[in-house]
């Protein structure tokens, strides 16, 4: 049976608007962020080179350090430039400003870049979270296959795409992320990208519905505020989901919402807004690997941006 359909919002939320205090001050942030001195240390010309002294292994040794390939890769995500272009935008910017560096080669930036280790740039060790927001969206891979399938009396094949699975504080910054297929089931990803978040609460759509998932959360010691279905009531009621289930069938969607505080789970929605306004919804990379760097990198400098300054919204209606 086809589950019904949700009742719309209420008038009063579809007339709400915000106001933001500090505009003058956010204007300013919004023009700094298109500066490359934020990412790039005082210190450059120290850790560039790697030290092959201390450092030697067999075969070719390292010319670039891994800060300097990290560095490279920030400024080509954040300005959505190729490899071969991000090598001459960087040694451009060496040569105006006198320091006697070069960039890597778009290959080694290649390379370089499906090894780099770059789990630890969201991870908040030893902080305690109130609640956090889960939620998955779609990016597309390159693939020039459409148009010679087409050509050719082929059936077409949609573009492929993979998910983004992210995890976000009260804030609105990213702890937490993971690159998966398209086919990939989001409640299979909640296990891993829970595994090091302390919090009390973790607030997500029906994509994460199911009794396993309130007892995986559960045995951590967090509270699970997940959208339960629009599925008819259980007869009897044993779990902490079916409760939930029981409780919107006779009292709305709205009386849940509001009695778990749901709105909340609006600031993963935002995330993605800004994450797909300032990077796009495509890939850079070709690589699996790159692919996956390439979303760490991107949620890092996004909470970057974030960091530097934020508007402050008041409601005015």
């Amino acid at each position: 049976m086809r589950a019904p359909k949700k009742n719309p919002f209420n008038k009063s939320r579809k007339r709400s608007k915000f106001k933001i205090t500090n505009w003058s001050e956010y204007n300013n942030i919004l023009r700094n962020r298109g500066r490359i001195d934020f990412m790039i240390a005082e210190n450059l010309s120290d850790c560039w080179y790697e030290d092959n002294v201390s450092n030697r292994r067999r075969g070719g040794q390292r010319k670039y350090s891994d800060k300097a390939i990290f560095m490279c890769l920030q400024i080509r995500y954040l300005f959505g430039l190729k490899l071969r272009q991000t090598q001459g935008f960087i040694d451009w910017i060496f040569m105006v400003s006198g320091l006697p560096l070069t960039c890597a080669d778009y290959t080694t930036l290649s390379k370089r870049g499906r090894k780099l280790n770059v789990e630890h740039l969201l991870k908040k060790q030893g902080r305690e979270f109130d609640y956090v927001c889960i939620d998955s969206t779609g990016i597309q891979t390159y693939t020039g296959n459409e148009w010679l399938e087409n050509k050719h009396g082929k059936r077409y094949i949609r573009r492929i795409w993979k998910k983004l699975h992210i995890i976000t504080d009260g804030d609105g910054l990213i702890i937490g992320n993971s690159t998966t297929d398209h086919n990939k089931d989001d409640r299979h990803e909640l296990k891993y990208l829970i595994n090091d978040i302390n919090t009390r609460e973790l607030v997500g759509d029906t994509g994460y519905d199911g009794e396993n998932i309130y007892q995986i959360l559960r045995t951590k010691g967090i509270k699970p505020t997940i959208r339960p279905p629009n599925s008819v009531a259980p007869k009897q009621v044993f779990t902490e989901r079916q409760k939930a289930v029981v409780y919107q069938k006779n009292k709305g969607y709205h009386a849940w919402r509001v009695k778990n505080n749901y709105g909340r789970r609006e600031l993963v929605e935002n995330t993605f807004f800004r994450f797909k306004t300032v990077f796009g919804s495509k890939f850079l990379s070709r690589d699996d690997d790159n692919m996956k760097n390439e979303m760490t990198i991107k949620c890092q400098l996004l909470n970057k941006m974030f960091e530097v300054g934020r508007p402050i919204p008041i409601r005015v209606a």
